[in-house]
């Protein structure tokens, strides 16, 4: 039974003692994958603005305090306990700011700024505390970077170099970081990686657009770019199956200005390890109301679930343009805007874990954001 069917009170409150029970904050324990048709939302951060970008067994992690117009935000784990501020005080000054990323292995990664690091992202770890917070080393002349992912073996991410005189902007270089040593590895320039799990690292190669790409722990990659596809990027793997977006450019005639002009489609895909083994899992239409959906991103996956978002053209322009979507192991979509709360009208997930515990943000009408999980009801 999901206990979190009458949830009426703050997370942080009774919420977090009451209805962790052995498996934390609510989160359905792991289970084979079936279609899923309910779910229940826990506004982690009731209130209050923020958003959720990472979620394991019992945890959830992301940043609270973030304004759309000014990132201003505190990096945040959830736990049986509530909410834990992770925000170390050495960053603290005008424009600080930190934000967790990816968690995993009992690691949250992300980035942080402030008075230290000369208001620059830097990279970043923590260990479950503000206290554990640690700057990863960038072994380049550099303006900063992030880390995005952990499976807590290694984390990955980016850094910016600077060019010889160390007064402009370079590419951007994808890294490794190794979490048992704490060396980095710069696997090479024009590359950005996203996500880690068993070996693998995605991201995407800077051509003359990006490219999504894998690597295993080498310079060298292997690029995941569809044929006949623009721009793609692979935004998550599970260590088997890579997950992300690709952008197609097709002739259109209502949709593009004057007429006979090439619009771009951004569709969720899944791949295999290959640019052949692509497969578009972009949802045309809600599961919810039927609306048409015109573009896709897949964001992450674990477990045989997919999280990510998709975009309602006839709300362009307000946040209810996003809706959070979820697909499960056939790559059938659930549009997880069925499940918001009065007053919100907008939502994205971000993440996802083995149990399909799902996280993200809702959205209400002025911009105003909350961290969020959708449990499913199983």
């Amino acid at each position: 039974m999901n206990t979190l069917k009458s949830l009426s009170v703050p997370f942080a409150g009774r919420v977090a003692r009451s209805l962790i029970c052995g498996i934390g904050i609510g989160l359905v324990p792991a289970a084979s994958v079936v279609a899923q048709t309910t779910y229940t939302l826990i506004d982690l951060t009731p209130g209050a603005s923020g958003v959720a970008q990472a979620v394991a067994p019992g945890r959830v992690a992301g940043l609270t305090g973030y304004a759309a117009s000014a990132f201003t935000g505190r990096a945040t784990l959830w736990t049986s306990g509530g909410a834990v501020d992770l925000h170390p005080g050495y960053l603290d000054g005008a424009g600080a700011r930190s934000s967790v990323l990816g968690m995993g292995g009992g690691l949250q990664v992300g980035i942080g700024a402030g008075a230290a690091t000369g208001n620059r992202n830097v990279p970043m770890a923590w260990r479950d505390s503000a206290e554990s917070a640690t700057i990863l080393n960038i072994p380049f002349t550099n303006a900063g970077g992030q880390a995005t992912a952990t499976d807590g073996v290694q984390i990955v991410g980016s850094a910016i170099g600077l060019n010889r005189d160390g007064t402009t902007l370079d590419s951007a270089h994808a890294m490794i970081w190794d979490v048992a040593t704490g060396g980095a590895v710069d696997l090479g320039a024009d590359a950005v990686l996203s996500d880690v799990a068993g070996g693998q690292q995605v991201g995407m190669a800077l051509k003359s657009l990006a490219n999504a790409a894998l690597w295993r722990g080498t310079k060298s990659y292997t690029l995941l770019h569809p044929k006949n596809a623009v721009v793609s990027v692979a935004s998550g793997t599970d260590g088997v199956r890579q997950v992300g977006y690709a952008g197609f450019d097709v002739r259109v005639r209502v949709e593009a200005v004057k007429g006979n002009k090439d619009k771009r489609f951004n569709y969720a895909h899944v791949w295999s390890g290959s640019a052949a083994s692509a497969v578009n899992i972009h949802p045309y239409v809600s599961s919810f109301d039927g609306a048409f959906f015109e573009h896709s991103y897949a964001v992450k996956t674990a477990g045989g679930y997919t999280a990510g978002y998709v975009t309602n053209l006839a709300k362009l322009g307000t946040p209810a343009y996003y809706r959070a979507v979820v697909w499960n192991a056939a790559y059938e979509a659930v549009d997880l805007s069925a499940w918001l709360p009065a007053g919100f009208i907008g939502s994205q997930a971000l993440a996802v874990d083995g149990a399909g515990n799902v996280a993200g943000v809702m959205t209400k009408a002025d911009g105003t954001r909350h961290a969020v999980v959708w449990v499913p009801n199983f």
